[in-house]
């Protein structure tokens, strides 16, 4: 059970992982999908992966703000604690209003780094990127004509320039 408590926990120098959309090696398990795989590959899995990994740091990065600030939220807290312990005692008067100051501004400063848009801008294009493997796989819609390659290209594109391929 610990382990699954912190399988989210964010990490201090994280490394997005490759995840693949379609596991290797089934090209040769299924020779029929091979050229299109290959076309996949070639047009759609670097930009994938490339939004993939940018959606993770992302996510990594919001998790290890808001985990600040909790932890900051809890020590403020605890310094008030021992402030109405120590009532004609000026230090946690002072460190309460150091971490309160700190707090703000790393609020402020994680409002303004707006990792969360961030992470859900990259997630939306890496998910349309994810879904433009199966329409191709299954040549539905554009993908079903002669010029599909055509398709997937101008698809790739518009999920590049932030809007909803056709």
């Amino acid at each position: 059970m610990p382990v699954a408590l912190f399988a989210r926990f964010p990490r201090l120098f994280h490394r997005p992982q490759h995840r693949p959309v379609i596991p290797p090696g089934t090209a040769e398990r299924h020779p029929v999908l091979a050229g299109d795989l290959a076309d996949l590959e070639s047009l759609v899995t670097p930009v994938f992966t490339d939004y993939d990994q940018r959606a993770q740091h992302e996510q990594n990065t919001y998790r290890r703000q808001q985990l600040l600030i909790l932890c900051g939220a809890a020590a403020i807290t605890v310094l008030g604690g021992v402030q109405a312990l120590f009532p004609g005692q000026r230090w946690p008067g002072l460190l309460l209003t150091v971490a309160g100051v700190l707090l703000a501004t790393s609020s402020q400063w994680a409002r303004e780094r707006a990792s969360l848009q961030d992470y859900l801008d990259f997630r939306v294009r890496a998910e349309r990127l994810r879904a433009l493997y199966f329409r191709y796989l299954t040549r539905v819609g554009p993908y079903s004509g002669p010029d599909r390659r055509r398709a997937l290209r101008r698809a790739v594109l518009a999920v590049r320039t932030g809007k909803e391929p056709e």
